[in-house]
């Protein structure tokens, strides 16, 4: 079975309305309305003429909120003369010359179902290539009016065609046994949808918040609220790449970068073996003497707050190399005569000034030490 959906804001700026407001969710009403809103849908083709249209699902306010009422017209053709005048219902439903109450003289001749809006209505006994709706809205009190996730579903597909004959010789389509089988229809319509759709649920970069963090739960991924919801999405939408890296240096690689949007350095025991004797064994007291170690060098620009230092810790803790202890380094943007100063990463070259008053008022960083 086919449908059509709205679920964009486009889906609803095709339409025409006066007092509404368009969202990715549905329709609100403004606040300056003056006791009646309404909406003009896009024209719905089929693309086949004489088409049963089958149902129509939508969110629908509380009656508390709103009385809201439905039109629903169809057709075979766009264009038709009305006495000496030939008219097209796209402009006439997308002109904002046309008053609504003239629009609605229009299109009566199409008009084939008119009743109270709610969240599921059968469409049998509508037939026609194009449908279109309007929706009639009358706020109570001040509560939010929103309506939304409209669906159309076609063609009619009753079950009556998989009974025997004798339970099929009734030709009027909205017969009571085919209005009767259509709520056991709907029931199981929506349920196959669900079923259908699952799949598409289980999609990091479509899942809702709620059952991303259940994803991230069967992918592993231990404290999932460390990781901003982007983060997450990207991370379970390249598990692949992530989990086959992990527990070696460019597992670090992969995770650092990700939390902090900047690679990090990671010195391996065998890296700076070559100069294990040169500088007075400074590479030895920079980076552990110890095979099963690992030292990871971030700027401290990418982790400024205690908090997001703490979670890279334990990040790190659970991404790295099995049995290996790894040392984090924050580089502090200064110069350290033995220290943890890079040139071009974590500190520049340049001509000296001294201390300055004015608007742009400073105090040089400098320490000596014979330690």
């Amino acid at each position: 079975m086919k449908y059509f959906v709205f679920n964009k804001t486009s889906d609803y700026e095709r339409g025409y309305g006066e007092y509404m407001a368009y969202h990715s969710t549905g329709l609100s009403v403004k606040e300056d309305c003056m006791g009646r809103a309404s909406f003009w849908s896009r024209i719905l083709d089929s693309v086949s003429d004489g088409n049963r249209w089958h149902r129509l699902t939508c969110n629908v306010p509380g009656a508390e909120n709103a009385i809201v009422r439905i039109s629903l017209y169809t057709s075979d053709e766009l264009v038709f003369e009305e006495g000496d005048k030939t008219l097209d219902l796209k402009k006439v439903l997308r002109s904002e010359q046309l008053s609504l109450s003239r629009k609605k003289e229009i299109c009566r001749p199409f008009l084939r179902k008119q009743l109270p809006l709610t969240p599921d209505i059968l469409l049998h006994g509508l037939t026609g290539r194009y449908l279109w709706f309007l929706l009639e809205v009358y706020p109570q009190g001040t509560g939010q009016t929103e309506i939304g996730n409209f669906m159309i579903f076609f063609p009619a597909e009753s079950w009556t065609a998989n009974l025997p004959e004798l339970y099929r010789r009734d030709a009027d389509s909205d017969s009571f046994l085919d209005r009767f089988l259509a709520i056991f229809q709907s029931i199981y319509d929506d349920i196959s949808m669900q079923i259908k759709e699952f799949v598409n649920c289980l999609a990091p970069r479509a899942a809702g918040k709620d059952l991303l963090y259940l994803l991230a739960a069967w992918m592993d991924v231990e404290e999932p609220h460390m990781w901003t919801e982007r983060q997450l999405r990207y991370l379970l939408s390249h598990t692949k790449e992530f989990f086959e890296a992990r527990g070696t240096a460019r597992g670090i690689e992969l995770f650092v970068e990700l939390y902090t949007g900047e690679l990090p350095f990671v010195i391996e025991c065998q890296d700076w073996e070559a100069f294990r004797d040169s500088y007075g064994g400074l590479y030895t007291r920079l980076y552990k003497d110890e095979p099963y170690s690992v030292t990871v060098l971030i700027r401290e620009e990418c982790i400024p707050t205690y908090k997001e230092h703490q979670a890279l810790l334990r990040m790190l803790e659970q991404v790295g190399p099995v049995q290996m202890e790894i040392c984090m380094v924050v580089l502090k943007p200064y110069i350290f005569a033995d220290g943890y100063s890079y040139l071009g990463v974590n500190s520049v070259l340049g001509q000296y000034e001294g201390a300055t008053l004015g608007s742009g008022s400073r105090m040089d960083f400098a320490a000596i030490s014979d330690e």
